[in-house]
């Protein structure tokens, strides 16, 4: 039978660590995107997405008139709308995985980079002005999600 040497890495286990090593859990790459902070990312950048892609379909079809434009309808004439929903869609599913597994009130302070993630896609893509003051407002969220962040990294080390 082979067995790995000393400082040897093992399966699953860490190079020079001997045989108290930390087990490590195998990754394979679903296991990676199954993560559910992954999640919450990803969620988020959805979410920022679908915002971004909802605004652009809205300015689409600005002009257009008729009975749909009377009750507000005719964003759902542009096929960027369209993406905005399924975009906003696909980040609910990823929601509803990560409340299986991360409690709310770990989860939701880490979904309000979205908060972050608008302004700057608005920003970028849309070539909105964000003011200082709003980019001041925003770093306080980048704060405030750090805050969360920090105690939850601690915590998954130990586990």
């Amino acid at each position: 039978m082979n067995r790995p040497t000393e400082g040897a890495a093992a399966p699953g286990g860490t190079a020079g660590a001997g045989p108290a090593a930390r087990a490590v859990r195998p990754t394979s790459p679903l296991a990676w995107a199954l993560n559910p902070y992954v999640l919450i990312f990803a969620g988020s950048l959805l979410a920022t997405a679908g915002e971004l892609l909802l605004k652009k379909g809205a300015d689409s079809v600005a002009g257009r008139g008729g009975l749909a434009a009377a009750v507000g309808l005719t964003p759902l004439l542009s096929g960027w709308t369209w993406a905005g929903i399924v975009s906003y869609v696909t980040s609910l599913v990823s929601w509803l995985y990560v409340l299986r597994t991360v409690p709310l009130s770990i989860a939701f302070p880490l979904v309000n980079v979205v908060h972050v993630f608008v302004p700057l896609g608005a920003s970028l893509f849309l070539h909105e002005h964000v003011s200082g003051r709003r980019w001041a407002g925003i770093a306080l969220i980048l704060l405030g999600i750090l805050a969360v962040v920090k105690p939850v990294a601690r915590a998954e080390e130990k586990l």
